[in-house]
């Protein structure tokens, strides 16, 4: 981070949204109340807005579509970079271009994200920034700090869904692995000591991360059971 981040740091890290979909922008918001570390500062549409906002609100990090209407994404960057704004950047975007690519990252973004991409891909490169965050808090770095905020350290840890532990993680974990067949969440939640309801959100993490798989089997009337299995 930048000076100017570091001193403004006091509660979780602001988040400026600079995206025209609303829809998109939506999932945005939800992905990151997921996080307990970052807060959405505001969403705007237009490069021009974004400027604005940030001349007048401080952000650590911005998620920056580069086709907006008016200013560009890329011109937006620009311009911040002039001006010495050191706000952190990740680019979500459909432009695939190996020029897009080279300015937005020559102009310091930390992340390129080629839309359509997935939530936890979203959370990979929010956990990015978090690693980098964390790692600048300290004024003397060691190597696996300085790894964390270069291009030796871009693969992140992925960040868990608010409410989740990693211990919870393993645990349930290791119930799915020693199942010879697919189990639903209650079973789970027994073996695990959790409640039905958190063994699901656990298992439901695990098939987003590609730990597990989850099918539906028929149950009787009303809505299908889920039943899930450990990819080993």
């Amino acid at each position: 981070m930048t000076q100017d981040n570091d001193s403004a740091q006091a509660g979780p890290w602001q988040v400026l949204i600079v995206e025209d979909d609303p829809q998109i922008a939506s999932i945005y918001r939800r992905t990151i109340a997921g996080i307990d570390c970052l807060e959405v500062a505001g969403t705007v549409t237009r490069g021009e807005d974004a400027l604005q906002f940030l001349r007048h609100r401080h952000c650590d990090l911005m998620l920056l579509d580069l086709k907006l209407a008016g200013m560009n994404g890329i011109r937006l960057l620009h311009q911040l970079r002039g001006e010495g704004h050191g706000i952190e950047v990740i680019a979500l975007t459909a432009t695939r271009t190996s020029a897009a690519v080279r300015a937005v990252i020559q102009r310091g973004a930390i992340d390129y994200v080629v839309k359509p991409f997935t939530v936890e891909r979203l959370r990979q490169s929010l956990g990015l920034f978090l690693n980098r965050a964390n790692a600048f808090r300290d004024e003397q770095l060691d190597q696996e700090a300085v790894d964390c905020v270069c291009a030796s350290g871009r693969i992140p840890r992925r960040w868990l869904p608010k409410g989740l532990t990693q211990e919870g993680v393993t645990r349930v974990r290791r119930v799915l692995d020693a199942q010879p067949r697919a189990v639903c969440s209650a079973e789970v939640g027994a073996a695990a000591g959790l409640a039905r309801v958190t063994a699901r959100r656990y298992l439901e993490y695990l098939v987003t991360i590609d730990q597990a798989s989850v099918e539906a089997a028929p149950a009787g009337p009303g809505r299908p059971r889920k039943l899930y299995q450990s990819f080993t």
